[in-house]
């Protein structure tokens, strides 16, 4: 009989994710309205000036200030002392990002050959000092598993940012209405965690004593920053090799594509983490948690990535014009591997949370080499070449990820494919269903495209309910609780 977590632990887990899925839902509804409407109202030459600007941006938000908030969630009693320190450490590392950046700007706008990036990258060099003061309280309250506040700061910035970009889109302020939506993101985080989450702004000077806690952090941050060149990748080389409007084209695939995973992605870790963290003594209960998890993760991500692909060319025809058709493409390709990446996201949060940040560190370096390997045969292929070299790294990093499990939970890795297959196949059918229906019909792509989504998520739906009903009932119950 399979492990059961602790009752304490289990109601935060499935709190924390109750009001996740439900703040996630209201945000998803406004930004993906205002993120579709905005694509409408800019071109692609605004998207390929902000892909150059999150070249930099993204690789150094990603050393998340040294994954501080990670070293809180992880070690159970910190000092206030060595909490004050790490609150200093937090802000002149944001200090440093800041100036790093602001002079880095036009060395970046020069050899991409995009004038127009210096400027923006200068104004959002000082997002990260108002980030670094989310740090604290965001970690706090990860820590203290209140998912309840977490969402509720989600849903301000999910309100907020979006009006900002859209008003800013609106007026005619092209790429940079992208760029202020950014800095007011930054903005609204540091000052809604800091009213939901009250912290004393004492600066600490033990930087002895808190050595010894960042060597984790250091690893995880090494790992993260890895792990984000290996995603920026794709911009790197290409805003070498393409356009700016190519880049653009290629940007907006890529950014339909990837909403539902950079949106439910670092949610999940959040919760993934403390969770994870609280048990990570007991190897048991942690593939007892893992594989409920993945298991109900993959419910969701299959047919909501399968689909997109499925219906990638009405959509874009109906939502964002024919001006964006060459984007279809690349959303037809990358879709059907973006499942295997947030399933090897979710379970690198759990090999984070066990300590073992090097296991981490290696898949990510693997992952590089196979991107750069794929990707140069591919480039004369054009834009799409890019998303090609993308699946083939997902798969490998999935595959390196369930090795590495396997070595260390007791388990293999028919267990975490059985755990998957319910889903999947469900998912497949939806696809034969959406196929036959395409070709059944002659309408027009909006009358298509409610039809496709109507009929493919009936056949997934059925094929779970008659094929797996106690894969409902588990979800059923989650949501009880």
């Amino acid at each position: 009989m399979p492990p059961v977590m602790s009752d304490n632990l289990k109601s935060s887990v499935v709190s924390g994710m109750k009001w996740l899925l439900i703040s996630k839902f209201i945000i998803q509804l406004l930004r993906w309205g205002s993120t579709f409407w905005v694509i409408r109202l800019l071109n692609s030459e605004d998207y390929g000036i902000m892909a150059i600007v999150g070249i930099m941006t993204a690789i150094l938000m990603s050393g998340n200030f040294l994954s501080i908030g990670n070293v809180i969630i992880r070690f159970k009693i910190i000092s206030k002392p060595v909490l004050d320190t790490l609150l200093t450490l937090t802000i002149l590392i944001g200090i440093f990002f800041s100036f790093l950046q602001f002079m880095a700007a036009p060395w970046l706008a020069k050899f991409y050959e995009t004038k127009q990036a210096e400027l923006v990258l200068q104004l959002m060099a000082f997002t990260y000092i108002l980030e670094a003061f989310s740090v604290r309280p965001m970690a706090l309250l990860a820590k203290q598993m209140k998912f309840k506040i977490l969402a509720k700061i989600d849903l301000i910035m999910g309100i907020i940012t979006p009006i900002s970009v859209l008003i800013a889109a609106y007026i005619g302020m092209g790429y940079w209405a992208i760029a202020i939506g950014l800095v007011v993101n930054s903005v609204v985080k540091s000052v809604a965690s800091n009213l939901l989450m009250p912290t004393c702004f004492t600066f600490g000077k033990h930087f002895k004593r808190t050595s010894r806690l960042l060597y984790f952090g250091l690893q995880n941050s090494i790992s993260s920053i890895i792990a984000e060149i290996n995603s920026q990748l794709d911009f790197i080389i290409g805003g070498y090799y393409f356009t700016t409007s190519q880049l653009g084209v290629y940007s907006v695939g890529l950014q339909i594509s990837f909403i539902p995973l950079r949106k439910l992605s670092p949610e999940l870790r959040r919760i993934a983490f403390p969770a994870f963290s609280k048990i990570s003594n007991d190897k048991k209960r942690v593939l007892s948690y893992y594989l409920k998890s993945i298991r109900l993760i993959s419910l969701f991500v299959f047919p909501l990535f399968f689909g997109l692909g499925m219906v990638a060319e009405p959509l874009i025809e109906v939502v964002l014009t024919n001006k964006w058709f060459e984007s279809a493409i690349i959303i037809q390709i990358i879709c059907f591997a973006l499942p295997f990446r947030l399933l090897t996201e979710t379970s690198v949060g759990m090999l984070n949370a066990l300590g073992l940040s090097n296991i981490v560190l290696k898949n990510n370096i693997i992952t590089i080499a196979v991107f750069v390997l794929a990707v140069f045969p591919l480039i004369d292929t054009g834009i799409t070449g890019l998303a090609w070299a993308w699946v083939i790294s997902i798969i490998a990093a999935y595959t390196k990820i369930l090795y590495e499990i396997t070595k260390i939970l007791p388990t293999n890795v028919f267990s975490i494919i059985r755990a998957l297959t319910p889903s999947l196949l469900a998912s497949i059918f939806m696809i034969l269903v959406i196929m036959i229906t395409n070709m059944s019909l002659e309408v027009d792509n909006t009358t298509l495209l409610f039809i496709d989504i109507l009929a493919g998520g009936l056949g997934y739906f059925l094929v779970v309910f008659f094929g797996n009903k106690l894969l409902l009932l588990e979800l059923r119950n989650m949501f009880k609780k």
